[in-house]
């Protein structure tokens, strides 16, 4: 099973947040964060570092002053695959960073200044949230109420000038942080009306949101990439009045957040925004419509196969997705899953969909501890013939650039995959040899993903025996797709299947529908 390990800088930060946030989909590998202090690392974190990094396959350092102080105390982690994630506008200019093997940004300018300045391997992945936790506030009204959430109560949040003008408006101000400059946080206090809540639980901040009529972002410049805070009310219908900070300008799009173009000390000229935007309720609630359109589209599902897609990148080989439908019959499975993990070709995952009536997640899960690649399990029993529906599932799941189909019952040659990619280019689908040159089938062949996809994938309305592979080679052939016999590729069936003989009518229902489909 491949092993990351995610380096953050403390437990409970925005940062380590981030991280763990995507751990429930990143089922189909082996997940770990570690923190670490990026000045003074205890032993306990180092320890821990130690044992999980000694069988890691990439290192994924979410704080660039964390892993430079690793790679000082671990020069052999440069073995390793490294990845580095830039959070930080004011840091990623500091060198090149050649020593990772991908450069990651979380918005587009620091994006593209890791590109301009020649990091290697650059890619964008923002900042996200769980949407589905911070849920949209349906029955908002504005209640003249200001939250503001900051990981680190400090000056440059600009929270001082928040809390006078929410002061002098006479609006309830709820601050929610951790407190970093205890002088300031008192100077906060004294602006009078300010309620603090400091290291709550997710469950309570959303039940603050949702009080809330508008949440403030008053950062200097470059000192934020992305606020977390800023997603989080979006996602719950709270308007967001911002500096055009970090992440700002990805999200903005003239109609879902209100942009304070003033510097962050201008303490008035933030009253006069805040008085302006509670004057028009129409405009509030237009703006926190348009903050859900965007918002939905930051959510951590994204992130984690994002993420993946970029893990499989670091290795030479083209990522190749297996996809292998499964239904009952244990033993066949666990013989066509052994047959795959003795590949020579490298860069694999595999999916297994299940379409049983008993499920073999207990198999899967076995193997998974055995097997040196990452393997997903997806569930997809309705009680019908869902083997188009299956194989679109794990289309979408994949991460390769190339997909591989395979049937439950093929025991595939170890060199089957590599001789389907050798000989695949695009708008092309190659079939192997399952014991003589037959027409082309797609339950041992190898396609890229995108061709597919724009191909329409598999037809689900063929619901029953008889007719798909039939459908999807008459429809991409007519799409421009070229179809090719390999024979080098090779698998060999264990045991015969003998649907042909035994569902005759649902066969000649399916054969029916192609032919009224003018694909017979």
């Amino acid at each position: 099973m491949l092993k990351v390990v995610c380096v953050v800088d403390k437990t409970g930060t925005a940062l380590d947040r981030l991280a763990k946030q995507v751990i429930p989909y990143h089922d189909n590998i082996e997940y770990v964060v570690c923190d670490i202090h990026p000045k003074r690392p205890d032993e306990n974190q180092l320890r821990t570092f130690e044992l999980e990094a000694t069988d890691a396959d990439i290192i994924d350092f979410q704080y660039f002053r964390s892993a430079e102080l690793l790679l000082a105390l671990y020069p052999q982690l440069k073995n390793k695959k490294l990845v580095l994630t830039h959070n930080n506008p004011y840091s990623y200019k500091e060198s090149k960073w050649d020593w990772a093997d991908a450069n990651v940004g979380n918005n587009n300018e620091i994006t593209a200044g890791l590109k301009a300045q020649g990091s290697p391997n650059v890619s964008h992945i923002p900042i996200t949230i769980d949407v589905d936790f911070w849920k949209f506030k349906e029955d908002w009204e504005p209640n003249k109420t200001i939250i503001m959430v900051a990981n680190r109560i400090e000056s440059k949040k600009g929270i001082l000038e928040a809390a006078t003008a929410a002061g002098n408006l006479g609006y309830r101000f709820i601050l929610v942080g951790a407190i970093s400059d205890s002088s300031y946080f008192n100077e906060i206090l004294q602006t009078g009306n300010v309620e603090f809540h400091e290291q709550i639980s997710d469950e309570k901040l959303l039940e603050l949101y949702h009080k809330s009529s508008l949440l403030i972002c008053n950062s200097v410049d470059n000192f934020e990439s992305g606020t977390m805070p800023i997603l989080e009310a979006m996602a719950c219908g709270i308007p967001v009045l911002t500096r055009k900070i970090g992440h700002v300008p990805d999200l903005y799009n003239e109609h879902n957040l209100f942009i304070n173009d003033n510097p962050s000390s201008e303490v008035f000229l933030l009253q006069k925004e805040i008085e302006k935007i509670f004057n028009d309720k129409k405009k509030m609630a237009e703006v926190r419509q348009e903050a859900w359109h965007t918002v939905r589209n930051y959510n951590n599902e994204r992130r984690a196969y994002s993420y993946q897609k970029l893990y499989r990148s670091l290795y030479p080989e083209k990522p190749v997705s297996i996809i292998l439908p499964v239904c009952e019959n244990e033993d066949v499975t666990r013989k066509c899953i052994q047959a795959i993990s003795e590949q020579t070709y490298s860069n694999l995952e595999l999916i297994v969909v299940d379409d049983g009536k008993e499920p073999q997640q207990g198999l899967i899960e076995q193997l998974r501890a055995y097997l040196n690649i990452p393997v997903r399990y997806i569930t997809n029993y309705e009680n019908d013939y869902g083997l188009a529906r299956a194989r679109n599932k794990a289309v979408i799941e994949a991460t390769g650039d190339i997909l591989v189909f395979i049937d439950q019952r093929m025991i595939i040659e170890p060199d089957a995959i590599f001789e389907f990619v050798n000989n695949l280019s695009e708008r092309k689908w190659v079939y192997g040899n399952k014991g003589g040159k037959k027409d082309f089938v797609e339950n041992f062949s190898c396609i890229y993903r995108q061709d597919l996809i724009r191909a329409g994938m598999f037809n689900e309305r063929i619901n029953k025996y008889g007719g798909q592979s039939q459908e999807v080679r008459s429809r991409t052939r007519m799409q421009g797709i070229k179809h090719e016999y390999i024979e080098t590729a090779k698998a060999t069936p264990s045991g015969k299947s003998r649907n042909k003989w035994t569902k005759r009518y649902e066969i000649m229902e399916m054969k029916n529908k192609l032919f009224k489909m003018e694909l017979l």
